[in-house]
């Protein structure tokens, strides 16, 4: 599926010895059909700037696709300001997280002085919303079924993005790359390797995520026991993802469905929880890295394409929100007044936030399982975490700072 160009795009027929395609010209190129790619495209097209999509994937897969995800407040106010909350999120309010210790629950409720709470829509329907808005309502140019890419962003004055599909090789020249196409893309690996820094840590466990029938009855829960974490967040009203602490090494065979249930039961403390459907289960190492400068002459790498974070602290989605946030104005300001300050300075602009919160996935990582099973680091590390999560009911300030984290405002 492939919407043609339009107004101030140019367009003529180029011909190779096998394949007919388009050569043309466009103010943006952003590889990547995700969250990020969506909402920059979404950004853009909005204050007419001429942008195209290419993403690898067909339209049924990347709406079909499950990704967790909370929209935190800060996203949730930037949608706002972008004039298009009303439009792209939906879910219920994100305010609370019951956690549990031992079976025993405290709820933990983030206090709201604007007004804006976060949100439980899941990256899966910001992405269909996305699509609805930009593809069909605003006509953007999304190009599906991307099979190759090539992209020549060097000394010459304009990038060229060289790309293939079922219709032929094609030529896109634009001014500005947006790589918003994950960990494993191609736009980070166009770049060279001694322009980039790679800071990274491997937390040594993960975890398992079952997709089952069965919605959050209550608060979403965190669960930490002697027997490891359990958590529980909603996915859709009738459904909701489990997540249990496992091993790097565990695979299917490991967990068959009996056993997933028997966990769930032993860590959340509750022995009502009953079996029901899964729909299917995935395994998440524990991770995170960071690529610096997220900038290479033309190219600018946004959401997993230039750091990755823990599913734990629900902020990787609402990174790379803020990624095409700044990205997103800076290149108005670029291509409309012809002031590259934005872009000059995008990369030193967003790795602060990023590290800060990186520093709070590090934080709720080692909470949630430090304090559970002390097989993991000890009797000593279980019980200093114990003490920090015990902090956030006891102490205003730790509640405070925990609560700006939660709501993307730190």
């Amino acid at each position: 599926m492939k919407r043609s160009l339009s107004g101030s795009k140019s367009k003529e027929m180029i011909m190779d010895s096998e394949n007919s395609g388009s050569k043309e010209t466009t103010s943006v190129v952003i590889i990547g059909g995700g969250v990020t790619g969506l909402a920059l495209a979404t950004f853009l097209k909005k204050e007419n700037v001429d942008c195209v999509v290419l993403e690898r994937r067909d339209r049924p897969y990347i709406e079909m696709r499950q990704r967790a995800g909370v929209v935190d407040a800060r996203a949730v106010r930037m949608f706002e300001q972008w004039g298009l909350a009303d439009k792209l999120l939906a879910g219920p309010l994100a305010q609370t997280i019951e956690y549990r210790l031992n079976g025993m629950p405290r709820v933990f409720k983030a206090s709201i002085d604007d007004g804006i709470s976060s949100r439980f829509c899941t990256q899966q329907m910001l992405v269909n919303n996305l699509l609805h808005e930009l593809f069909d309502e605003m006509s953007g140019d999304v190009r599906f079924n991307i099979t190759e890419i090539n992209i020549e962003n060097g000394t010459g004055d304009r990038p060229r993005i060289i790309y293939k599909d079922d219709k032929g090789v094609h030529e896109l020249i634009c001014d500005h790359i947006a790589g918003c196409d994950a960990d494993r893309g191609i736009s980070r690996a166009s770049i060279p390797q001694d322009a980039l820094t790679a800071y990274s840590y491997d937390f040594g466990y993960a975890w398992l995520a079952a997709l089952v029938e069965a919605p959050v009855t209550g608060h979403p829960i965190m669960a930490i026991s002697d027997h490891g974490f359990v958590g529980q967040l909603p996915r859709g009203p009738q459904r909701s993802r489990y997540y249990l602490q496992c091993t790097l090494d565990d695979g299917p065979e490991d967990w068959p469905e009996e056993r997933i249930w028997e966990e769930i039961r032993l860590r959340s403390g509750d022995d009502t929880i009953r079996n029901v459907q899964v729909h299917n289960i995935e395994f998440v190492p524990f991770r995170s890295v960071v690529y610096a400068p997220m900038q290479y002459r033309n190219l600018y790498l946004a959401g997993d394409a230039a750091h990755l974070v823990p599913p734990v602290s629900a902020k990787g989605m609402n990174l790379g929100l803020f990624d095409v946030d700044v990205l997103g104005r800076a290149l108005l300001l670029a291509v409309k007044n012809g002031d590259r300050t934005g872009l000059d300075n995008y990369s030193d602009t967003v790795l602060p936030h990023v590290w800060n919160y990186q520093d709070f996935a590090v934080w709720m990582a080692d909470t949630m399982h430090d304090a559970g099973n002390p097989a993991l680091h000890g009797n000593f590390r279980q019980m200093t975490a114990r003490a920090r999560l015990n902090n956030l009911f006891e102490s205003p300030t730790a509640a405070q700072l925990h609560t700006e984290y939660q709501r993307g405002t730190n």
